[in-house]
This record gives C-alpha cells, structure tokens and sequence, in this order.
C-alpha cells in the first residue's frame, strides 16, 4: 500500500487520473442518490420557522395551506417527490408577504423539510391617510396581520408613503423612521424608553417616550447616534437630578445643542 501511494505521489499523470476517478465516483453517487431520492415518495413533513419566538405570523398549518396551493392534487404527503414542484413551492412561500425566506427540500427518508424565515417588523406606521403597515429592519414594507400583532414601535403624523407605493421605504420620512426604531430596538436603554414616534408638520421626528410627559424633538436621522447619546446624557445628569416631570419638551434637532423647555 505504502507503494502504491508512494508511486501515485511521485507519479503525476496517475495522481490526475486518480483524482479524475474519484471526482467522477462523486459524481455518479450523488446522481443515483438523487434519482433514488426523487422516485420515492412524501412520507412525511417536517416544518421549521426560525423565528418563531419572536413573531407568529404564521404557524404550521398556514405553511402547509401556502405549501398546497400548488400542487394539483392538493395533496403532497404521500405524493410521488419527482411529481412535486420543490421550486415552485419555494416561490409561493417567498411570495407571501410575511415571508423573508423560503427553503424546500427532500432527505433520503422521504421526508419534505419546509424551513422558512418570517419577517421582522422594527416600526408599525400609520399613515396620513389611515393606511397602516409593518416596515422591517432593512425598509421592506408590508401588511398588518389580523391574527396577530407583534410589540413594535408606533410611527404617525405626517407620513404620506403608502404600502403600495414601492416594495421598500423610499420617502427620506420612512428612511429616517427606520433607522431611528433600528437603533432604539439594537439599545436596551431606548428599546425599554422610546413608545411611540410621530412626525410633525415641520417634518420633525418626536420620540414620546415611556417614562415622563415630555416629547423629544428629534427631527431627522442626522447624527443620530451622536443625538441619542447626547439625550441619554441629558437624562442620567438632569432628569434624574430634578425630576423627570419638570419638562414639556426636550429638543435635540440641533447639532451638539439641547433646548429643554420646562413647564410653567
């Protein structure tokens, strides 16, 4: 053996043809495996949602219900795997809105693994026309599920993007909107004080926050970590120091500045 091994070491044109053998044993393996694998049939399902302990906007049941809309038979247990359209599947699930992402496929067993990523909202909007949508992390836009609503930021005021306006936020508004709610929901801070945001006729973002009658005039998403440091700051050293109701209005649109307005 030591030989041989030595022999196909020192030996290039028999290492080539040895590596091509094997590349083409790979090969021929992988296809009867998967001719194997595609004569068989659905003996069972298996359905994975990766985040489901963070949103429900689906369950098994509503999977399997986007699942069977293509099949002909509307049946896939039991059903040939050859017969099934594994791509087609896929697409239809990618196709509902709650869906970020959609993996279908067959293991040796005969088992059909549906895994599926479901969106993510960071912000519920309400429009300036009584429209309201969800807005995930990275500005994809879409409905409100009547079965279930996730604990999210509130966005209102003079917000005049529509869902159906694009597929993802395009007014600066909405940009804003998003990046100020990602950044509240990445701190433990601003995640537990920011409730709501509302956006003013001046085009100004205010954060109304959980604790204290005050409003923040944030105004764009400019600096806005520099602001929300700033303001956290402004909260460990003075509200904290005089009270927490001594302020109507905290205003930090301005650069490297805090005009606080106290009540009369």
């Amino acid at each position: 053996m030591d030989k041989i091994i030595l022999f196909l070491k020192t030996n290039r044109k028999w290492n080539s043809i040895l590596w091509i053998a094997i590349v083409f044993f790979l090969i021929l393996v992988s296809f009867v495996i998967n001719k194997k694998v595609k004569s068989g049939r659905v003996n069972s399902i298996k359905i994975i949602i990766e985040n489901e302990e963070e949103v429900r906007f689906l369950d098994s049941s509503k999977i399997m219900e986007i699942a069977k809309g293509y099949q002909l038979e509307n049946n896939i247990l039991g059903n040939k795997i050859e017969k099934l359209a594994i791509d087609e599947i896929e697409k239809q699930l990618e196709f509902n809105p709650f869906i970020e992402n959609a993996d279908v496929s067959t293991d040796l067993k005969g088992e059909l693994i549906i895994k599926i990523k479901q969106r993510i909202p960071v912000i519920r909007v309400y429009n300036n026309v009584g429209q309201t949508y969800y807005v995930s992390k990275n500005g994809f836009k879409f409905p409100v599920n009547s079965n279930y609503t996730p604990r999210v930021f509130v966005a209102n005021g003079k917000i005049a993007e529509t869902l159906m306006d694009s597929a993802y936020s395009k007014s600066k508004t909405l940009q804003d909107l998003v990046k100020v709610c990602n950044y509240c929901k990445a701190d433990e801070f601003w995640n537990s004080q920011i409730e709501q945001l509302y956006v003013d006729n001046f085009m100004d973002i205010n954060l109304i926050p959980k604790v204290g009658s005050h409003i923040i005039v944030f105004g764009s998403a400019e600096h806005f970590e520099e602001k929300f440091e700033k303001l956290k700051t402004f909260y460990i050293n003075g509200l904290n120091n005089v009270g927490w109701e001594q302020y109507k209005k905290i205003n930090i649109k301005y650069h490297n500045q805090i005009v606080a307005e106290k009540r009369n």
